[in-house]
């Protein structure tokens, strides 16, 4: 069932079998997502790490899911991945982190850059210019 679908029977129905619904949902951890976009993007650990520019030892961490990275270190892995915004909230909601808002001028860069397949390199350049903390 997809997330859209999901959405049409919560948001149209008011007598609702939620135990049915329920069975339907997958239980995802922020481990699985991130095995599931190695495995889509043709990619290993070892590529995104070094994309993302995340200290190895911590981003092996993230990958065992015996740290809870931050919302930056989240954004430097989908910067990494090459993710758009949809799936780099997936990711931050996930690892229990707030997703990106346009309406917040820092997240509203990080939204750009996301858009364009910035880099982590680019993307600090950009918010530095602005004067915002990098991600790093």
């Amino acid at each position: 069932m997809t997330t859209t679908e999901l959405l049409n029977i919560l948001n149209e129905n008011k007598d609702i079998s939620f135990t049915k619904i329920l069975e339907k949902i997958p239980d995802i951890t922020l481990i699985d997502y991130l095995e599931m976009l190695l495995e889509t993007h043709h990619t290993t650990k070892a590529q995104i790490i070094k994309t993302s520019t995340l200290d190895r030892t911590y981003a092996y961490q993230i990958f065992n899911g015996k740290k809870n990275p931050s919302q930056n270190k989240i954004v430097m892995l989908a910067l990494a991945f090459q993710l758009d915004l949809h799936d780099t909230n997936v990711l931050l909601t996930l690892s229990k982190n707030q997703n990106l808002y346009a309406k917040i001028k820092r997240d509203a860069l990080i939204i750009f850059a996301i858009n364009h397949q910035y880099d982590v390199l680019k993307t600090n350049e950009l918010l530095d210019e602005y004067g915002f903390e990098l991600l790093n």
